[in-house]
């Protein structure tokens, strides 16, 4: 059964033209020096395996681009903030991710994972919903609203994988943000003075 998931997933991927550079610039909220290091590889290894290229930034050297997603790493969250989710994303505003590391690594311990693990598929359900550019959730897999046992058994094995649907919007999602990034670095521009030069302007204009 699990084969036969793997061979859809394949064949979405190949249908939606994996071959294609699609690749996303996450920086990571690096203030209160958590080693991420081992779940940025995981989660990237897990996009990696749909198609989809992470590139890693410190949040200090971060560069401007509009569409870079940001992770913000909370260690001592508000218990009355959002109570019971280890993170949040911000889908439609499609930059900003907010982590409460307190609660993963709370979350970690109580099922037997190291913190990191349970880390990497938490930075993928949120960055998976800032691409997709929705809040949905699916009723299995990665992007299940809330993961019990069986999910957490599936980490240890790195069985734990998106569903078909979910490789689909994600992908759509992908494409319509890199359609918005061009609209507005085209709209960054002016006509050409009369020199013939192109000059910048404010976005928007």
């Amino acid at each position: 059964m699990r084969l036969t998931a793997i061979m859809i997933l394949t064949a979405v991927a190949e249908g939606f033209g994996a071959a294609q550079a699609r690749t996303v610039t996450i920086c990571m909220d690096d203030a209160h020096q958590i080693r991420v290091a081992f779940a940025a590889q995981t989660a990237s290894n897990i996009f990696a395996a749909i198609g989809v290229g992470v590139e890693w930034r410190s949040d200090r050297v971060c560069p401007s681009s509009l569409d870079v997603i940001r992770v913000s790493i909370s260690c001592q969250s508000d218990e009355t903030q959002r109570p019971n989710v280890l993170a949040y994303a911000l889908p439609f505003e499609g930059t900003h991710i907010v982590v409460f590391y307190d609660r993963v690594t709370r979350t970690a311990g109580s099922v037997s994972l190291p913190a990191n693990e349970v880390l990497a598929y938490v930075l993928v359900h949120e960055i998976t919903h800032i691409l997709q550019g929705l809040n949905r959730h699916s009723t299995a897999g990665i992007m299940k609203a809330r993961w019990k046992s069986a999910e957490y058994w599936e980490m240890r094995s790195r069985a734990l994988r998106f569903t078909v649907e979910d490789v689909e919007l994600l992908y759509r999602g992908l494409d319509s943000r890199a359609s918005r990034l061009a609209r507005l670095n085209a709209r960054a521009f002016c006509r050409p003075n009369k020199e013939g030069d192109v000059v910048p302007c404010v976005i928007g204009n």
